[in-house]
């Protein structure tokens, strides 16, 4: 999302991506390499040998939108509860009905589910996921994080109080892989040496914490969980990739 001079969209995350695309644009190059980077991931994440090429990207200003799964909108339908941020009297009576747990109105949301997504409808309580950058082979599918100011991920949804937004990524991404390989990582600001600042090992412990994985993903069984916290890489600083890549100087702007 936009974020004024230091926007890490327009200053790390496109001119970064950019710039391995047009020195590679099949990624061969540059793709193995980059994965190999993150650190204080699962450890049990499974990088195929060939990848294959780059067959589909997006980052910038054409960030992939990834669908919520089904399974987590009618979880949700099920589920509902008001938001410490608001109030009672601030929602709709159709998501008040959820709250109360009317059985008539949690039906009818089920139904309207199954005829598919209704954009900003009453019975949809979580939008698309935004991964900063997408890349998918035909043995991989991964998203990306890119982070520069923030002091740390997102950890909540407006009708959820536990979203870790690597696992939101992940779950999302978990739909369209297939028999692909899944994995993601996050790509954050660290200092001139490429260490990995303390505030992200943290989040990365948190990604894994099993309490937050269940509480993030309560519509996914145990084995599921299990499969999206494996493909968690981990997180890199973009000064270690940039200095492992070989990108010159001046690539990563540094503002706007």
């Amino acid at each position: 999302m936009p974020g004024g001079r230091y926007d890490s969209s327009k200053t790390r995350v496109a001119p970064f991506f950019d710039h391995l695309l047009e020195r590679d644009p099949t990624g061969a190059d540059w793709l193995g390499p980059l994965l190999a980077l993150p650190e204080y991931g699962s450890g049990r994440a499974s990088v195929p040998a060939s990848l294959g090429e780059l067959h589909d990207h997006a980052w910038g200003d054409s960030e992939r939108a990834l669908d919520p799964p089904a399974s987590l909108l009618r979880w949700l339908v099920r589920n509902l509860k008001c938001p410490s941020s608001m109030k009672r009297d601030q929602l709709r009576p159709e998501r008040r009905d959820l709250i109360d747990g009317d059985v008539e109105r949690i039906g009818e949301g089920l139904r309207l589910l199954d005829d598919g997504p209704g954009g900003r409808s009453w019975y949809v309580m979580e939008g698309p996921s935004y991964p900063d950058a997408y890349l998918a082979t035909s043995d991989a599918v991964i998203v990306i994080e890119g982070k520069r100011t923030e002091r740390g991920p997102t950890t909540a949804t407006t009708w959820m109080p536990v979203r870790l937004q690597m696992l939101r990524h992940l779950d999302a991404a978990f739909e369209i892989a297939g028999p692909r390989t899944l994995l993601g990582f996050f790509m954050v600001e660290g200092p001139a040496d490429g260490s990995l600042p303390e505030v992200w090992r943290e989040a990365c412990a948190q990604t894994l914490d099993p309490e937050l994985l269940e509480r993030s993903l309560p519509h996914r069984s145990p084995e599921e969980r299990q499969w999206i916290a494996e493909a968690f890489l981990g997180a890199v600083t973009w000064q270690r990739a940039a200095e492992v890549l070989g990108l010159p100087d001046g690539v990563l702007p540094d503002e706007v």
